[in-house]
């Protein structure tokens, strides 16, 4: 369905615009521990290489950028040398042997990406070199889909034709938004042709999957340069969408104060900046996926949520589900044979763990059957927009679901209530406007979230709208 046929009142956006987790784990990240580490990580390796017929996804971790746009949440790093990036690719290469070597026969890959930072900082030298060490160690299935993000101010027409002679199928592209006002209070200067000129020339090239991100609740962001935006990015037609609200969260990231300066949209404009995205982008043909993702009719996006194989982990949505995520790189996530694995958030401490020869796991999780049974829970409610009791307990050989959960599902009646979802004794189908509203009918089964409530603490995460 599109989001042209999707309407909510402004209020009720306002009010459900409240502090959330995104759920692309649980237990969320403020869970985890540091009493988590090396040898944690490589027994969660060990178990996972129990099953060599199973495909991977590999996560790559490129921190630097050679600007710093001033609302990023991203871990990064800010060079003005390229060379900077040899180093780290010599951590990088230690650490695909180590994972590799613990992984044993589990090779296959279906889900490739390197994020960022800006992965296309790198040189065209050395993004062949980090294809040749990940294709050395693992083996790229024929259907898997392999992708980066790329900033259009920085990217070079010599990098794309080396990405698309690798065999990258999908670029992800931040735009953010192309108002001049925005774009000089964020310190993110791109022209729209710069912008179309990288569509493009992914195109020409066979690069044939095309993501493009905006973000809404930026400083001086009008619903006109906002709309002007939408149009734009609609009539250059990516496959996919992301429309994010803007997370401002100084505490964790500094350089965010400085935006302070300028008019910064209130929850009312916010709230209506989201729901001209969803008009706009709705009458352009794209269907709401989930959250703040769309999707023209006929993307595999679309297909896999129809099919009921969607699947959510770091990377966001994903059409190649793989039972196991391995993270690489500064700050890196794993989702991996039950545990998370996150790496150190800085290059040096990173770098130096693999120059002694240690994984360098800095903390992580290793869930619970509880964790395990609310994870399928949420990813069920956020990939195939139902929870279906029969159908869960069928899959996890259990007939008490309904008894575990009846607290939760007495909560949800609030949601079914606004049109959000429908709701029996035993099922509950997201409706196409509950799509937008997953975060918070997710919330529902957190139980960690639950009780750090209750005792009025809990971490701070950005608006779900």
């Amino acid at each position: 369905m599109t989001g042209a046929a999707l309407t909510v009142p402004d209020e009720v956006l306002a009010k459900l615009a409240v502090a959330g987790p995104r759920y692309t784990s649980y237990p969320t990240a403020p869970e985890w521990s540091d009493a988590f580490g090396e040898d944690d990580a490589v027994a969660a390796y060990r178990r996972a290489s129990e099953s060599p017929g199973d495909p991977l996804s590999l996560y790559v971790h490129l921190p630097f950028c050679s600007r710093l746009c001033l609302y990023c949440g991203c871990t990064v790093e800010i060079h003005g040398k390229q060379s900077r990036a040899d180093r780290y690719l010599d951590a990088v290469e230690r650490e695909i042997g180590l994972v590799s070597a613990h992984l044993r026969d589990r090779r296959e890959v279906a889900q490739l990406h390197w994020g960022g930072g800006t992965p296309t900082f790198l040189s065209t030298t050395q993004l062949r070199r980090l294809f040749t060490m990940l294709t050395s160690a693992f083996r790229l299935l024929p259907d898997a889909e392999v992708s980066l993000e790329v900033d259009p101010h920085v990217t070079t027409r010599e990098q794309l034709e080396l990405l698309a002679e690798l065999g990258f199928n999908r670029v992800s592209m931040g735009v953010q938004d192309l108002d001049p006002a925005v774009q000089q209070a964020v310190r993110r200067e791109q022209t729209a042709d710069e912008t179309v000129e990288l569509v493009e020339g992914c195109r020409e090239l066979g690069v044939a999957g095309v993501n493009v991100d905006l973000m809404y609740g930026l400083p001086e962001q009008t619903l006109d340069g906002f709309g002007s935006t939408l149009d734009l990015i609609a009539r250059v037609r990516p496959d996919r969408l992301a429309v994010f609200g803007y997370a401002h969260v100084p505490w964790m990231k500094p350089a965010q104060k400085a935006l302070e300066k300028y008019a910064m949209p209130d929850p009312a404009l916010r709230t209506r900046l989201f729901s001209e995205a969803l008009h706009r982008l709705g009458d352009a043909g794209y269907v709401v996926v989930g959250l703040d993702h769309f999707a023209l009719a006929d993307d595999p996006m679309v297909h896999a949520l129809e099919a009921g194989t969607l699947h959510r982990n770091f990377m966001g949505y994903a059409t190649r589900p793989a039972p196991d995520m391995v993270g690489l790189g500064m700050s890196a996530i794993g989702d991996v044979a039950g545990a998370f694995t996150h790496n150190p958030r800085d290059t040096e401490t990173y770098e130096a763990r693999l120059a002694d020869g240690h994984v360098p796991t800095a903390r992580g999780l290793l869930r619970t059957p509880e964790d395990e049974l609310r994870r399928t829970m949420i990813l069920s409610l956020m990939c195939r927009m139902r929870v279906d009791l029969d159908e869960l307990e069928a899959e996890l050989g259990r007939d008490d679901l309904a008894a575990h959960f009846a607290t939760e599902w007495d909560e949800l009646r609030v949601y079914a209530d606004e049109g959000f979802c429908t709701l029996d004794d035993r099922r509950l189908d997201v409706t196409p406007t509950g799509r937008l509203f997953l975060r918070h009918m997710a919330m529902v089964f957190d139980e960690h979230l639950r009780a750090k409530r209750a005792v009025g603490e809990g971490p701070r995460f950005s608006k779900t709208l």
